[in-house]
């Protein structure tokens, strides 16, 4: 994935940027950024990168809506609603358009995203908590640990999913 470092620099502070405003802003304000920030990413991407940051996305809501409501159910996570919050979605639409840009020297080596995205998920769910009126639930603090051991798999599940969709385009020839 060799693109030019400002891109990928660029890609990388609007990400924390966006999960700041996520979580301190009101949801119309997250909302509003998510949507500039897909705009405007789409926008610089040259036009063959378009259709694998789109999957990228898709797969990454996909299983950030099963990641999180699945925390909210198992009461790992508490929160008003039963469901992902839309500021969450956000968080996880955006989470796909760093992947294969600022992300990608982690992404690429499943071994190593699987290591980081286990300490960076608990690390950023325990700061999440702090920041926004989604709680522990029934394991308390101790829900990062959970958090991480899920982590150990999803950015390597991402990739393979991503990967195998990839490779199915190709073989058709598109």
């Amino acid at each position: 994935m060799a693109k030019p470092v400002y891109f990928s620099i660029a890609n990388a502070v609007a990400f924390q940027a966006g999960w700041f405003i996520c979580l301190l802003a009101p949801v119309a304000w997250a909302l509003l950024y998510t949507a500039l920030f897909t705009v405007v990413h789409f926008r610089i991407l040259k036009p063959e990168a378009r259709c694998a940051d789109a999957l990228a996305v898709a797969v990454a809501m996909a299983l950030g809506f099963i990641h999180d409501t699945a925390l909210l159910q198992t009461g790992v996570l508490s929160d008003s609603a039963s469901a992902q919050p839309i500021w969450l979605t956000c968080l996880w639409l955006m989470l796909g358009l760093t992947l294969r840009h600022s992300l990608w020297p982690i992404y690429s080596r499943p071994w190593l995203a699987s290591l980081v995205g286990a300490v960076a998920a608990g690390l950023s769910y325990t700061a999440g908590i702090a920041l926004s009126d989604v709680s522990w639930g029934e394991f308390g603090p101790r829900g990062a640990f959970v958090i991480a051991v899920i982590w150990l798999l999803v950015l390597p599940a991402h990739k393979a999913i991503t990967d195998s969709f990839n490779v199915m385009r190709y073989a058709k020839g598109r």
